[in-house]
């Protein structure tokens, strides 16, 4: 399995496109073959693996006999956090965001606050004008927005001007309730929709009682991963079920794509049953020395497929792997999620 088809896989997703990645296989002759479709590209045809993955959250493992098999993948544009304001606050959220799989972008007009040196390579930095930066950001409904800029007139600034957009999936500003109620009735006496109004997250985050700049991003987050697993009823306290929707793994993907010559296993949770550590899509390179990227869930779980997927690193062999989480070993062992898990370890 070459490393261009993850190459261009990447290069679509960072130009902001949404494809599907079909993965044939075939257990008896260890044969694999794979293949990008642009979704845009494929409106009005009928791709069934395609249309099966989308209607089971994203993902799709499809027998076609008894020995071929095919898994499509489809990958929808990365989750961007877009945080405006470069203080305190805003400084914790990027790098707490980042570390859990958000694109993180930062916006701020002051060169102290906003610079490459303060938030590393991991963080994409704009300063410049508040006003400049909607003009480079292109913002999409896909996108989560947060404003904690340093003054009142520059928050009801963005403000506008993301309310001028397409529903966003997420926008949430700080300040006290009094500022937030004057400032939302100004809003609606300037015209600007009463619904729309009323779905931005303001005041802020979760209630924990945060108090630090530390604690008060990690409530902004904790706000924003419920509302991008479980919906925007989340804060209500609703029970919704958590959508199992197909993970980016963008650094098992970067791995992939600059392999060169490496003995490694691609293993990929092809389906789940229960409650599982990680849900179908979730993805982890294993190398002949054990190395990993990515994960499926840790635990004994997963030290059971790193240690085959190793020894069948660089072997081109193919193989399904199923762990059972429900039965007396399983207690035994400590596993407490209590399903199955059932993944494909393919070796490179």
């Amino acid at each position: 399995m070459g490393t261009e088809i993850y190459k261009t896989l990447l290069e679509d997703l960072n130009k902001g496109e949404e494809v599907a990645l079909i993965t044939k296989y075939n257990l008896e002759t260890k044969k694999v073959e794979k293949n990008i479709y642009n979704l845009e590209e494929l409106e009005g045809k009928n791709l069934e693996y395609v249309n099966k993955a989308k209607e089971k959250n994203l993902i799709a493992n499809i027998k076609i006999n008894d020995e071929e098999s095919v898994l499509a993948e489809v990958f929808k544009r990365e989750h961007r956090l877009i945080v405006f304001g470069a203080g305190h606050v805003g400084y914790h959220l990027c790098h707490f965001a980042s570390k859990v799989g958000f694109n993180t972008i930062v916006v701020d007009d002051r060169p102290y606050f906003a610079n490459k040196e303060k938030f590393g390579d991991d963080i994409q930095v704009i300063c410049n004008t508040f006003e400049n930066a909607f003009e480079i950001l292109d913002i999409h409904e896909e996108d989560y927005v947060v404003i904690v800029t340093r003054g009142h007139k520059h928050d009801k600034f963005c403000l506008e001007k993301n309310l001028s957009l397409d529903e966003l999936n997420y926008i949430g500003m700080i300040g006290s309730k009094r500022r937030v109620k004057i400032m939302k009735e100004e809003l609606i006496e300037e015209g600007y929709s009463k619904e729309k109004i009323e779905n931005i997250y303001s005041p802020i985050g979760l209630n924990i009682g945060a108090v630090t700049p530390e604690e008060i991003a990690i409530s902004i987050l904790a706000e924003i991963i419920s509302v991008k697993r479980i919906g925007k009823l989340a804060v209500k306290n609703e029970p919704i079920k958590v959508s199992n929707s197909c993970e980016l793994n963008k650094d098992v993907l970067e791995a992939l794509a600059k392999s060169q010559n490496e003995k490694m296993s691609l293993v990929t949770v092809i389906s789940t049953k229960g409650s599982t550590p990680r849900k179908a899509g979730s993805k982890m390179i294993v190398y002949d020395s054990g190395k990993i990227i990515g994960t499926i869930g840790g635990g004994c779980a997963e030290a059971k497929i790193i240690k085959d997927a190793a020894l069948m690193a660089g072997s081109k062999n193919l193989k399904i792997e199923t762990i059972d989480m429900t039965g007396e070993i399983a207690e035994e062992e400590g596993m407490v999620c209590g399903g199955k898990m059932t993944v494909l370890i393919e070796a490179i």
